[in-house]
């Protein structure tokens, strides 16, 4: 094994389904946090498809320039699994049923009374020198060999099943293969600031001189429309300078990006719009036409949603307004849906028929037809409600894509009312 004051690792990802982009591959991003929470270094991460000499061909490369690899997928019971022979491949070695991880598997199967296959059997032929991981979620087990430099992990490609054996197999061995370099003893600080209202162009221009303040801290942006997150961070070993200077770097970037900034721990506009309610113990209700029951789908996506929101009436006809929010006939007579009194009343109702402390609608035309001069593609009005108010907006952000003018829609509505009740203007 070579020893770096830097250890390299690299992630590789295995499968048709995620080669062809049928499935996301969310395990590369998680291992990829979690090695750099370590204080390892990710030089690269790759993909391949289920052929067999592709993937012992990467595993190859990948041992003659890191110290660490950890491969996803090809550990099933199916022709298509291929890790275990193109990991003997590689090395030179033989593929032998290994009584070990036979035993784990069967040990699976009696748990859940369930009787194991000749096919799953399939699953514990691995190279003769390889070294079992216990698998606590599922009846493939994990293994490890070493090839050139490289000590290389094999997990499974289920995330259920990967995650728990990364921290109970992967990483332990990791700390004890490379214990005595000061790398993995250090310690990962990263900041995330989610901003909103601001494109990354412009994010980015009010944030040029980082480097030239904070030359330790590295400085990322990441965009996914509508929001725009803003993370840095260090390895350091001495955690308290380090943290004095995220403090530092951290107050900076508050101050160049004030008013835009709806989350200083990196958390979602529904995690924190939730947060904020549940905090102050104030209820919501929404009344959604145009964003069709985007906004409770992503408020009911955070746990303990229930402590605060109370309903989403998704009221797409003008005859659902009336009748289930209570929006008058001559508002829509004379207005039409898409209309600042239209929203006020859709708040009104839904605030009402819920009992909540506010609330919330939403009226707009998402495209990409039904626009006119006076309300083109993208407009919206968002109304909201309280105890003794209530208002509206209205605003216009044509994307030309129907899927994100809703996202920008429910997003724009959900910070309004976060502001709202911050009481921030």
């Amino acid at each position: 094994m070579v020893m770096n004051n830097n250890i390299k690792a690299e992630i590789f990802s295995t499968g048709d389904e995620v080669l062809w982009g049928d499935i996301d591959d969310t395990n590369a991003s998680w291992l990829a946090r979690k090695l750099r929470e370590s204080g390892i270094e990710i030089t690269r991460i790759t993909c391949t498809g289920d052929r067999l000499e592709d993937i012992a061909g990467i595993i190859q490369e990948i041992s003659a320039r890191a110290d660490i690899a950890l491969v996803t997928g090809g550990l099933g019971p199916t022709s298509d699994d291929l890790s275990a022979e193109a990991a003997a491949l590689a090395t030179g070695d033989t593929i032998v049923l290994n009584q070990k991880a036979l035993t784990s598997m069967q040990s699976y199967f009696n748990k859940r009374e369930l009787k194991m296959s000749d096919d799953n059997k399939k699953q514990a032929m691995l190279p003769s020198k390889a070294g079992v991981m216990e698998n606590f979620f599922g009846t493939a087990p994990g293994f490890h060999i070493s090839c050139n430099r490289a000590t290389i992990f094999f997990m499974p490609g289920v995330p259920r099943e990967m995650k728990p054996m990364y921290e109970k197999s992967v990483l332990p061995q990791i700390r004890d293969l490379f214990a005595a370099n000061t790398a993995i003893n250090s310690s990962s600080l990263i900041s995330r600031f989610k901003i909103f209202g601001l494109p990354e162009s412009k994010v980015g221009s009010r944030l040029k001189d980082f480097n030239d303040h904070f030359p330790q801290l590295k400085l990322g942006f990441r965009s996914t429309i509508p929001i725009i997150e803003v993370k840095f961070s260090t390895i350091s070993q001495d955690i308290i300078k380090s943290q004095k200077q995220m403090e530092q770097a951290s107050q900076w970037i508050s101050s160049r990006l004030d008013g835009y900034i709806f989350s200083n721990t990196g958390l979602s506009m529904e995690q924190e719009l939730g947060r904020v309610l549940a905090s102050r113990k104030k209820t919501l209700a929404v009344a959604e036409s145009c964003t069709g029951g985007l906004i409770g789908s992503m408020l009911t996506d955070v746990e303990g949603s229930s402590d605060y929101f109370l309903l989403s009436a998704v009221t797409y006809s003008n005859e659902a307004k009336i009748k289930i929010l209570g929006v008058k006939p001559d508002t829509l007579m004379a207005h039409g849906a898409v209309h600042e009194q239209t929203a006020i009343e859709m708040a009104q109702g839904a605030r009402r028929v819920a009992g909540a402390d506010y609330g919330l609608a939403t009226s707009g035309i998402a495209g990409p037809g039904g626009g006119t001069d006076e309300k083109p593609v993208g407009t919206v009005c968002i109304g909201i409600a309280g105890d003794d108010f209530s208002k509206a907006y209205r605003f216009n952000f044509s994307f030309g894509d129907r899927s994100m003018n809703k996202k920008f829609f429910a997003v724009k509505a959900m910070d309004m009312i976060r502001r709202e009740v911050l009481k921030i203007s």
